[in-house]
């Protein structure tokens, strides 16, 4: 190995040491010269070569910042995501796994997926065969029955393990975690069915597994909206089941009545469910979406970015794999409504 060469791994090991990340100021260049014993034209000639490799950044006048970690203290390290469901059950999870995958690569990190099939034991045989096997962290999308027992979470967390939790969080447990802000979503599309569709009374259709973060805050978020914007009104939370049987009593074609929905999956599966009953919709019904799933649609809905909670997610677990001690953090990604444009487009909300 040359000087300069053997000088770069001891500064590299140096950075990893100290934890230093992107935008920590390095020693001087006389302090590395004076500590490691190698001379003027090897560290000049190591820095620069570091420099190039896009190391260290030198501004004149200010001195030498790390500007990435080294590769290979990386390149070999694998981490996994685990989702509920296959992909094509939700366009949610190919969303997420996108983010997380372009921070993933970039960073030379490699990203295995693995599926839970919504079993709370494969979930935890899943993670503890993933750790056995040395996997360095962990993006978990628990299922939708994680808060009735999240202890192998809990031994993770005891364990200092790296792992983040998305569209989950468990109030009782401090962790890292990346989710949208459905709560205050809900005041936004609330507001729309009143102002702008006139709606004298609104309806939040729920999911029929009312357990995961998401639903509870969107409930949440539905009620708050309710009581403030309609006096009072704590709001109608119905399952897709139940609007379906209380329809006839619920429709009355002198109201505008809002509904919005856990999602748009819900939308269709209603319309359909009416369908077999020989009934439709009546248009004094105005509908709101959620999570923008088609391609095409003719009714507004909510984009979530799940992207960005993938992205956040790679993040927020390359630092903890960094540095196990480092505060928890957590990340609340801002959704938009989303309107039909009439031409088969949509546009976002101003």
């Amino acid at each position: 190995m040359k000087k300069y060469e053997a000088l770069t791994e001891e500064l590299l090991k140096y950075i990893e040491e100290n934890k230093l990340e992107k935008g920590a100021k390095l020693p001087k260049i006389r302090d590395i010269i004076h500590d490691t014993g190698y001379s003027y034209a090897t560290v000049n000639r190591t820095l620069l070569e570091m420099e190039k490799s896009g190391f260290i950044s030198k501004t004149q006048g200010k001195g030498i910042f790390v500007d990435k970690i080294k590769n290979n203290l990386i390149e070999s390290k694998q981490v996994a995501f685990i989702i509920p469901k296959t992909m094509s059950k939700g366009k949610i999870f190919l969303d997420i796994l996108n983010g997380l995958r372009r921070v993933f690569e970039k960073e030379g990190i490699h990203l295995l997926v693995s599926i839970s099939n919504m079993s709370h034991e494969k979930e935890k045989l899943t993670i503890e065969r993933l750790v056995e096997q040395h996997v360095d962290g962990l993006v978990l999308f628990l299922e939708d029955h994680y808060k009735d027992d999240f202890s192998h979470i809990e031994r993770l967390k005891e364990k200092k393990y790296p792992f983040v939790l998305v569209d989950r969080f468990i109030p009782e447990l401090d962790t890292d975690y990346v989710v949208i802000n459905n709560k205050d979503i809900m005041i936004r599309i609330v507001s729309y069915l009143k102002y702008k569709e006139a709606c004298d009374t609104i309806i939040f259709i729920t999911h029929e597994d009312d357990t995961a973060t998401s639903q509870y805050e969107k409930n949440k978020g539905f009620k708050d909206a309710m009581h403030s914007l309609f006096i009072n009104d704590t709001g109608l939370i119905l399952k897709r089941d139940d609007f379906i049987e209380r329809y006839d009593e619920i429709n009355d074609e002198s109201k505008n009545i809002g509904l919005c929905f856990f999602d748009d999956l819900e939308v269709i599966a209603l319309k359909k469910q009416l369908k077999e009953k020989n009934k439709i919709l009546s248009p004094n019904f105005k509908i709101f979406g959620y999570n923008n799933c088609y391609e095409f649609q003719n009714f507004p809905s909510v984009e979530q970015f799940n992207d960005k909670v993938g992205a956040k997610a790679a993040e927020l677990l390359i630092k903890r794999i960094n540095n196990p001690d480092i505060k928890t953090s957590t990340y609340r990604v801002e959704p938009k409504l989303v309107f039909p444009d009439g031409e088969g487009g949509s546009y976002f909300e101003n």
